[in-house]
């Protein structure tokens, strides 16, 4: 399992490190730091770690931002070239990687922003019917690149219009409000690819208070919403099967006045479905 260093959101990943070392499957911890030099090619392109031999995956809980890979404590010409080189080292191996650097590009921001610009016959092109296509735009939300044009569209919209988003992962990475403003007009050019709008979304509050445990104590949100997150299995960047790709689900719910639904910042809550007729 590849982590951050000094990281204290671990709780789950112990929990799937137990699960897998009951079944008698060893399991070891590195930074991508730790693993820079530690790494070597052995019989039939397999992956070596110095001290522990032969990989079979490789579990990445970093690698999400650019701050990752950064390593001051390494001689190199350009930040950060190093640690992504290790990156880029272990794909080239038979090894089963998750996420795989093209499963992480298929779901960034990025990607989420031009695939929300293609049209039904962009999306036939990919393989999808008609119908599918129709259904994939109901779903991508409209988001924009920035631009010299991205103030005057800030300037001209409603202040709940709009959220600017960056190519981080995990919560802290959006702007509402003012502060899209304050922050466009602090852009240079060259970083307006980091950047794009998404139209907001406005969620539905549940009609009835909730009861949320923080802290171990209760708290009753009146305006609770939430996020249904999929998994699915994949293999060989394909799905493991038509019909057994799903893996489970994902609920955060949280106050429909926060802006942030992290559950390790302390703002949102795991929540689950509860099927009624």
């Amino acid at each position: 399992m590849i982590v951050q260093e000094n990281e204290n959101n671990v709780f789950d990943q112990h929990l799937l490190e137990l699960a897998l070392q009951q079944k008698g499957i060893e399991t070891h911890r590195r930074t991508f730091r730790e693993l820079h030099n530690q790494l070597s090619t052995g019989a039939d392109n397999r992956l070596i770690l110095e001290g522990v031999g032969p990989l079979d995956t490789v579990y990445l809980r970093a690698g999400y931002q650019y701050s990752d890979y950064e390593a001051f404590n390494i001689d190199e010409q350009e930040c950060c070239q190093a640690l992504m080189a290790t990156r880029v080292f272990i794909e080239q191996h038979r090894v089963a990687v998750n996420a795989t650097v093209g499963q992480q590009l298929a779901t960034s921001k990025r990607v989420q922003m031009l695939l929300s610009q293609l049209g039904y016959d962009e999306f036939v092109a990919f393989g999808l019917t008609l119908q599918e296509a129709k259904i994939a735009k109901t779903i991508l939300g409209e988001m924009l690149p920035i631009s010299p044009d991205s103030i005057n569209l800030a300037k001209e919209s409603p202040s709940e219009t709009w959220v600017l988003k960056n190519q981080g992962e995990g919560g802290g990475h959006c702007l509402f409000g003012a502060d899209i403003l304050t922050k466009l007009t602090e852009l240079t050019p060259q970083q307006y690819q980091s950047w794009s709008l998404m139209r907001r979304l406005h969620p539905q509050p549940r009609a009835m208070p909730t009861l949320i445990v923080r802290k171990g104590e209760l708290h009753k949100v009146n305006d609770l919403i939430s996020e249904l997150g999929m998994f699915s299995v994949q293999t060989d960047n394909n799905p493991s099967s038509a019909e057994h790709s799903f893996a489970g689900y994902l609920i955060r719910s949280k106050s429909a006045e926060s802006t942030e639904g992290g559950v390790h910042s302390g703002q949102g809550v795991l929540d689950s479905l509860v099927y009624s007729d």
